[in-house]
């Protein structure tokens, strides 16, 4: 579906109003290049984990980081910006957190987790109404009513079902931005421990990713229900 930089206003502009969100949606971008960067935007000054970055854009900041600043690897790696560190890979270290009974049941798990092969400098993070470049991914952070009507309206016209994949680990990163990159498909899923941790995250909110893709169909379909 042809989607064009000016539709980003007016897409995250419809979705905060007919969701009336609290947080705003965040387009995310994958570059390799420095030309890719949209004139203006700087590289963040901190070093801190995707989790926050995202929310940093959720609540009105634009701009890009590489793996540098990326402060969680299994977030960073999992996002294709650097090698998957063996301990991550192996399961060993979500075993030591004592997330698993076994190595072998955190490994099963981790191998799952959807996992952007191909290596990119870097991501561009923004409110999805400021953004000047066509995003990859779009998260929402929002509640259950919302998610309830986010789905509703991803139906509409496709006749499918959503199906959400999480597993309570690197939540933010591969299930909001991996899953609907490598899938073209919505996903939901509820944050991890890292992220409730490091964030704001409220109890009661929870996470949707969606595809560039989804975004025209989900504001169109809300414009009939």
């Amino acid at each position: 579906m042809d989607y064009k930089i000016e539709d980003n206003k007016k897409i995250g502009i419809g979705l905060k109003n007919r969701l009336n969100l609290r947080r705003l949606p965040v387009a995310i971008k994958f570059f390799n290049n420095e030309n890719e960067i949209p004139e203006g935007m700087e590289r963040i000054d901190e070093k801190i984990r995707h989790c926050e970055m995202v929310t940093k854009a959720a609540d009105g900041e634009s701009f890009y980081s590489t793996a540098e600043e990326q402060k969680c690897k299994g977030g960073s790696s999992a996002m294709g910006l650097e090698d998957v560190p063996p301990k991550i890979l192996s399961g060993e270290f979500y075993h030591t957190l004592g997330r698993f009974d076994s190595l072998e049941t955190a490994k099963s798990v981790v191998d799952n987790i959807p996992r952007i092969e191909e290596k990119s400098a870097g991501i561009l993070y923004a409110p999805l109404e400021n953004a000047n470049f066509i995003p990859d991914v779009v998260i929402i952070i929002t509640n259950a009513k919302n998610g309830m009507e986010i789905a509703q309206g991803i139906v509409y016209n496709n006749g499918d079902r959503v199906r959400p994949s999480f597993a309570g680990i690197q939540s933010l990163c591969a299930d909001a931005v991996n899953g609907p990159y490598i899938s073209g498909k919505p996903n939901v899923t509820l944050a991890c421990s890292g992220s409730r941790a490091y964030t704001d995250l409220d109890d009661d909110e929870l996470i949707i990713g969606l595809a560039k893709d989804n975004l025209k169909p989900l504001v169109d379909a809300f414009t009939n229900i």
